[in-house]
This record gives structure tokens, C-alpha cells and sequence, in this order.
């Protein structure tokens, strides 16, 4: 293993901390670690470049037990550091068929991302190997008990089916994900329609009155990242948001709700949330209801 510091930790709030890359700035990516009395939550494993499991395990003792936002690969690499992994159900089978980057890949990208001189320090034996392990359920409403102190589970799915916020009511932090964020991508073929997406929103905001800060997989916002985005996806379905083309991931151009100032994610008018959407997915499709008939048939 090489001597490459991965990671660093910031104390976010009493035996909270957000975790991110040391080695680079260019990684705007974050994972936290939640402290119990009984254990300690893991929520979410980054790109898996170095032990995540080893780091973690300087700032606490306590058994770990990780939790996924959501399915995607910059949220699940050094997954296979741990036991077990609790997540939506929504998101489990997208979760098993996943395709991460194999730890040549890693390499690749860490030495691309890395501070002068770092680079050639890098060992491929210090990437994680993702590998499979037990994949537990995780439902809208679930309380994880650490013992001395409580983390609900609210689905806000949009950006994939079972993306998920977890809300820490008593020290007021909701850990995000990348369900509602400054891009947030409701492209794949995971993510559901806009007009559901607005639904999950408005079963969000129910809880906006229990945190103060949205600590997400890319990004810190304010709770009232809700209120705009509720407010763009209301927009989208009457058709009178911005539709900005932008290119967008894999090559393909992208449509966005709300139209972009001089940064990547920074709008033009100033609000915090954004997002891109496929057009022809603006609404839920609707079930046509069936005619049943119960007139016998005959059996010759």
C-alpha cells in the first residue's frame, strides 16, 4: 500500500463528520459518518480510492453499518469494505446489475484528480475492490436506531427511483444524497418522471421543519433548496420553465429546467436548485382502466 493520504474528515456536528478526498480538489464528492452509542452509520462510500473502511475506523470504534442514498457508482465503490448495505428497496435491483469501475479504472482517475506529485505514489492495491455482499431493504418512514439516537429514512425519488434523504431530527442535518441538489439529473433510466419527482418534493418539504442544513453527496444547501425546486418542477410541467440544452453525460445534450449564469451548476437568476430532465418524461404515465368480462366462455 502506498503512503498516500485519501481522506479527510471534518466533525460537522456532535460525532458527525463529512468525509472527503484529500488528495485532490476536484472531487466534489462526500460520504458521512454518523456516531451511535450502539454503532455508527456509514452513509455512502465514494469512488473507493484508498480504505475508506480504514480511515473510518480512526474516528470511531463503534461497529459500522452502511447505508446508499441511492445505486449510482460515485455513491457505492468501496461498498465491498463492508458486511452488509441497507438501501431502498426501490434502488436494490439496480444496485445488483451495477457496473463499477474495476480498480484499473480507479487508478486511472485518482492519478488524473491528484495534487502535483501525488500521482505516482498511487498503488493500484489501494483501490477497493467492489465485490458483493447482503443487501437489506430500507423503506420510507424506517427509523435506524443507533442506540442513542434515531435516523429516519424519506424517499425522495426522483434522480433514481429510491433515492433517499436521512433526517437527524436532533441535530437538525438531513443527509441528501443527490436527491435534490444544484444538478440534479433526472436523465437515467432509473429516474422517474418529473410529476413524480414533484410528489416525492412535496412529501420532503413535510420535513423541512426538522433540519437546518441538507449535507448531500456533492453539495451543502439550505432546506429552502426544496421550495425551488418545487417550484422549477411545477414550472416544467406547464411547459414555461427555460429548456436550456446544455451537453450533458455519455455524449448526449441535456435540457435543463432553469437556465445557467457563468459557473457549471450556478443558475442565471441566482437560485440554488437545478435540473435536467428528458422531456418526453415530464409525466407519469397514466394506467388505462380494463373492461372486465364475465360472460362464460365457451369451452369448445
Amino acid at each position: 500500500m502506498s503512503e498516500v493520504t485519501y481522506y479527510k474528515a471534518t466533525e460537522i456536528a456532535e460525532r458527525s463528520w463529512m468525509i472527503e478526498y484529500a488528495f485532490t480538489e476536484r472531487e466534489h464528492v462526500y460520504c458521512y459518518l454518523v456516531e451511535g452509542r450502539d454503532c455508527a452509520l456509514v452513509i455512502d462510500t465514494m469512488y473507493g480510492y484508498g480504505s475508506l473502511k480504514a480511515f473510518i475506523e480512526t474516528l470511531t470504534d463503534k461497529p459500522l453499518k452502511l447505508i446508499n442514498t441511492h445505486f449510482h457508482f460515485d455513491h457505492i465503490c468501496a461498498n465491498g469494505e463492508f458486511d452488509a448495505v441497507w438501501m431502498h428497496h426501490l434502488d436494490i435491483a439496480n444496485y445488483n446489475d451495477s457496473r463499477v469501475p474495476d480498480p484499473e479504472e480507479m487508478l486511472k482517475k485518482a492519478r488524473e484528480e491528484a495534487f502535483p506529485g501525488l500521482a505516482e505514489k498511487m498503488e493500484l492495491s489501494d483501490m477497493c475492490v467492489f465485490r458483493t455482499i447482503p443487501v437489506y431493504p430500507l423503506y420510507d418512514g424506517d427509523l435506524l436506531d443507533l442506540g442513542d439516537r434515531t435516523i429516519e429514512v424519506v424517499c425522495v425519488g426522483g434522480h433514481s427511483a429510491g433515492s433517499v434523504a436521512f433526517i437527524d431530527e436532533e441535530r437538525r442535518i438531513a443527509y441528501t444524497g443527490d436527491c435534490c441538489n444544484g444538478n440534479t439529473l433526472l436523465g437515467f433510466g432509473n429516474s422517474l418522471p418529473v410529476e413524480t419527482y414533484l410528489k416525492n418534493l412535496l412529501h420532503f418539504k413535510a420535513h423541512q421543519k426538522d433540519f437546518d442544513t441538507m449535507y448531500g453527496g456533492h453539495q451543502v444547501l439550505p432546506p429552502s433548496v426544496i421550495d425551488e425546486a418545487i417550484e422549477l418542477c411545477a414550472r416544467v410541467l406547464a411547459g414555461t420553465d427555460d429548456k436550456e440544452e446544455r451537453p450533458g453525460m455519455f455524449g448526449r445534450t441535456s435540457i435543463y429546467a432553469a437556465a445557467h449564469g457563468d459557473s457549471p451548476i450556478a443558475r442565471a437568476d441566482g437560485k440554488l436548485f437545478n435540473m435536467c430532465y428528458n422531456p418526453e418524461r415530464r409525466f407519469e404515465e397514466k394506467e388505462e382502466a380494463r373492461v372486465i368480462n364475465f360472460k362464460p366462455v365457451p369451452m369448445f
